[in-house]
Order: C-alpha cells, then sequence, then structure tokens
C-alpha cells in the first residue's frame, strides 16, 4: 500500500536543507525521546481535553489575538485581512467553536455578517461563546463537515446506508469575501476522519469563497508533502501569499497559518479551480469515503495538483515562503527546554 500523504517528508527538496530546518528537525527528535516533554505534552492533551468554562475562555481570548495577528501581518502594505467597515463583507468560519475569530471579525467591522460551521458539543465539539450583541450577524450551523455531499456523485454512509447531507444553498453562493478554515480533528474523533476532515473543509472553502476573495488556513509542518501541496495550490490560485505563526497556542507546534488573498480572481486562476482543483478534489474526497476504514490521503492522491518529483522546483518558493515558521518554533522550543531542564541533541 502507498505510504500515507501527511507521514511523507520532502527533505530532498531543492532549498529545504536550510541549517535551519535541520536545527529544528534535531530539537524535534530531543522532544521525542524526552521523557519530560512526552509528560508535558500528555498533560496539556488532558487539560484540553477536559477544559471547563473558565479555560474555554482563555482559549476564545487567544483565538481573538491570533485572529488580530493574521488580520494585522500585511498592515504594513495596507493589506488587512479584515476590512474597515466602509463597505459590505460576509466571512465564512469553518470550524468556528468557541467563537474566537468570528468574535475579532464581527467587532471590527460591524458592518459585516457570516456564517459559521462547527461540529455539535453533543457530538464532542467546542461551546458556542460568541458573545451574544455579535450572535444576530452570525448564522451557526452545527454539523459534521465530512457528512456533507461534497462529490460529484451520490454516496452514502456506511450502514444503515443514510444518504450524506446535501450542502447548505448559503455555501454554494459564492458570497463570502473571507473563508477562514480552522476545522480540527479531534481527539474524541476517530483517527481516521483527520484526512477526511481536512479535504472535506478544503472543498467547502473552493465552492464557497468569492472569486477574488481571502482564504485564511492552518497547515501543519511545511516540509510534509500534504503541506507543501496545499501551499503550492493557493499559490496557484491567489494573487498574494503569505504565512503567520502565531506565538500564542502554536508556538512549539508544528501548525501555521497560511493567508491567500485574490483566489480565483482572474479568469485563468478562475478556471484552474473551476476545472482541475475543485473536481481533483471531490474525487479525491469520493476516495477517502469509499476506502472507508482506511480512509487515509495517500501518495499519488494529490498528484493533480503536484507530485513530490515536481516538488522539487518549488523549494526556493516553499522556503522564502515558510522559513519563519520553523525559526519561531526552534527558539519556542529552545526556551521551553530551557525552562523544563531538557539538554538539546547536537
Amino acid at each position: 500500500m502507498p505510504a500515507e500523504l501527511q507521514s511523507i517528508h520532502i527533505d530532498t527538496v531543492t532549498g529545504w536543507g536550510s541549517d535551519d530546518l535541520q536545527y529544528l528537525k534535531n530539537l524535534k527528535r530531543t522532544a521525542q525521546k524526552s521523557n519530560k516533554y512526552r509528560e508535558y505534552v500528555r498533560n496539556q492533551q488532558y487539560t484540553a481535553d477536559a477544559a471547563g468554562p473558565e479555560l474555554q475562555q482563555v482559549w476564545l481570548k487567544k483565538m481573538k489575538k491570533i485572529m488580530n495577528q493574521i488580520d494585522n501581518s500585511g498592515a504594513t502594505d495596507r493589506l488587512w485581512v479584515v476590512p474597515f467597515a466602509n463597505r459590505p463583507f460576509r466571512f465564512l468560519d469553518l470550524g468556528c467553536c468557541p467563537g474566537g475569530f468570528s468574535t475579532y471579525i464581527l467587532k471590527k467591522n460591524k458592518e459585516c455578517t457570516s456564517v459559521g460551521i462547527s461540529l455539535d458539543p453533543a457530538q464532542g465539539g467546542h461551546p458556542y461563546l460568541l458573545e451574544e450583541a455579535l450572535q444576530a450577524r452570525q448564522t451557526l450551523i452545527f454539523a459534521d463537515m465530512t457528512t456533507y455531499q461534497l462529490g460529484s456523485r451520490q454516496l452514502y454512509l456506511t450502514a444503515p446506508y443514510i444518504p450524506l447531507l446535501p450542502v447548505p444553498e448559503v455555501l454554494l453562493a459564492r458570497a463570502f469575501d473571507l473563508v477562514l478554515l480552522d476545522a480540527h480533528h479531534l481527539r474524541n474523533q476517530s483517527e481516521l476522519s483527520a484526512d477526511l476532515l481536512a479535504i472535506s473543509q478544503v472543498i467547502l472553502a473552493l465552492l464557497s469563497i468569492k472569486f477574488g476573495g481571502t482564504i485564511v488556513m492552518k497547515l501543519a509542518s511545511p516540509d510534509t508533502q500534504y503541506t507543501a501541496t496545499m501551499l503550492f495550490m493557493l499559490d496557484m490560485l491567489s494573487s498574494s501569499l503569505h504565512v503567520h505563526k502565531p506565538y500564542a497556542m502554536h508556538r512549539t507546534q508544528n501548525t501555521f497559518y497560511v493567508i491567500a488573498r485574490g483566489v480565483g480572481g482572474k479568469p485563468d486562476r478562475r478556471l484552474y479551480l473551476q476545472n482541475v482543483v475543485i473536481p481533483g478534489l471531490q474525487h479525491v474526497w469520493e476516495g477517502l469515503r469509499l476506502r472507508g476504514k482506511t480512509s487515509r490521503l495517500l501518495a499519488g492522491d494529490l498528484d493533480f495538483i503536484i507530485n513530490k518529483e515536481q516538488l522539487r522546483g518549488y523549494g526556493e518558493r516553499l522556503h522564502e515562503l515558510c522559513s519563519c515558521v520553523w525559526e519561531l518554533q526552534a527558539r519556542a522550543l529552545e526556551e521551553l527546554f530551557s525552562e523544563m531542564g531538557i539538554q538539546a541533541q547536537s
């Protein structure tokens, strides 16, 4: 069986042999071998899984701060993600709960409206904590995004063969100036659903974005083939692309955000989106659904976007985009190791 796509690292790509990246990899190896670090991670996960109302509010405030940082990451060029309230503005928040990103945007732009989709708390999702005064400007949909009918043909869930849900019409009108992709796999869900969720939210975003709009997407580990492929796809679809790694909550983790502006804004990008990217991802989604218990992305699944060999020619661009990600993560791990008394390997 081909290797799982998320596990494939592209070490041989030109421009990725940087000292900074290699140093970060050494730090990660130290973390993997350290009992202290593993215990630290287990405690963090336990705290997150057992989070009460007080901690949920802390996360809400941190997510508002992160959205503020993302919004202002291009401010020096007057390229804010969220415009000030001088024109109509509508956004879609995929994985919206507890509501930190939406809170920031709705408060900054008092004329904007939104739709938020999140897993129902009854199914293990995060609670909806958007301030009551803001809720009138957001339509909330509790749904498991992996159960929407996102293929080009009708598929069914496994026994008792319940039809998948139709995509809400509000998502198919291409009315969103901004789409946020921040849904993530939860530890109380099957590990095998992680890739299906990732592809599901990408399809939803690309079906719903207004041509020329902005996508903000959370990714992880730029040196994996999956993430490099997603970055290449957004680079080809957008007029500008940059990344931001927030210090709050993400500094020691592999995660970061990519901001793509002008998605599908030019005719050639629009044709690529409609004729290549969306049909290709729908085909991949159908394959994940039909694989059942082995629904993981495999090597070759996303080759219609770019294959591993072709990524070699994209290496310098990847390095340009993402070197800040591993530099910040390396500094954060150094600080954490120092606090914990962990000696980094050379």
